[in-house]
C-alpha cells in the first residue's frame, strides 16, 4: 500500500535530487561538505545519495569520478586524513596522518559505490564531534561486512 503512495511525485523528487547532487560535484570529483571535515564527508553523503537514486559505479560518471578523487587522496598507510583547514581553503588539505573518521568516510563512499575497499566545519566555527570516531568506523565496518556477506551468499 505505502509503496504506491504518491509514487510518481516521489520518483520525480529523487530524480531531481540526484541531478542536483551531480551538478554540485566539483571538477576534481569531490563534493564540498559544509558540515564535518569537508571533502571526504561531503563525498560520502553524495555518493550514498546517488546510489539510493539508482546510480552505480558502472552507470554513473559522477560516482566513478568520486572514487577516483578518494583514491587519489589515500595516504601511503592505506588510510585517509583530511585537515579541518580544507573547510577554510575549500581545497582538500591532507592532514599528514591517517584519521579513523576520514578513513571511514572514504571507505563508506567506496563501498556504497560497489568498490569494496579493503585495506567540521560549519562556515563559522569548528566542531569537535567526539562520537564521530566511534560511529563512522563502526558504520564502515558494518557496511563492508554486510556487502561481503551478500557476495558470499
Amino acid at each position: 500500500m505505502y509503496q504506491q503512495y504518491r509514487r510518481t511525485e516521489i520518483e520525480k523528487c529523487v530524480q531531481n535530487a540526484s541531478i542536483f547532487i551531480e551538478k554540485s560535484q566539483r571538477k576534481d570529483g569531490a563534493w564540498y561538505g559544509t558540515w564535518g571535515i569537508c571533502f571526504t564527508y561531503g563525498t560520502m553523503f553524495a555518493v550514498r545519495g546517488l546510489v539510493v537514486a539508482g546510480r552505480t559505479y558502472e552507470n554513473s560518471y559522477s560516482i566513478r569520478k568520486a572514487c577516483n578523487f578518494l583514491l587519489s587522496k589515500q595516504q601511503i598507510t592505506g588510510g585517509w586524513g583530511e585537515s579541518y583547514i580544507s573547510s577554510d581553503t575549500e581545497d582538500y588539505v591532507d592532514s599528514g596522518n591517517p584519521i579513523a573518521v576520514n578513513t571511514s568516510f572514504a571507505m563508506l563512499a567506496l563501498t556504497y559505490a560497489g568498490q569494496e575497499h579493503i585495506g567540521c566545519f560549519n562556515s563559522s566555527l569548528y566542531f569537535n564531534y567526539a562520537n564521530y570516531r566511534n560511529v563512522f568506523p563502526i558504520m564502515a565496518l558494518g557496511e563492508l561486512q554486510s556487502r561481503l556477506m551478500e557476495n558470499k551468499n
